[in-house]
């Protein structure tokens, strides 16, 4: 998994590039589900949902 720097670094960005990679982010949200509001942990997984959306979104599409 690639983290690409943000504008801010305590925001976390994520671009999920492979299965692999998808596999891994689906297993740390489960791992960081409960997190606080306002944690690094909490921004972690909203970041991780938003790379996971858009690699299905990718994968559903009919190029691909």
């Amino acid at each position: 998994m690639t983290a690409v720097p943000a504008l801010k670094s305590e925001t976390p960005t994520v671009c999920i590039t492979c299965h692999e990679d998808y596999c891994y982010a689906r297993q740390r949200i489960g791992e960081i589900e409960d997190a606080k509001p306002d944690t690094l942990e909490e921004l972690e997984r909203a970041a991780l949902k938003a790379a996971i959306l858009a690699y299905e979104g990718r994968e559903a599409s009919p190029t691909g």
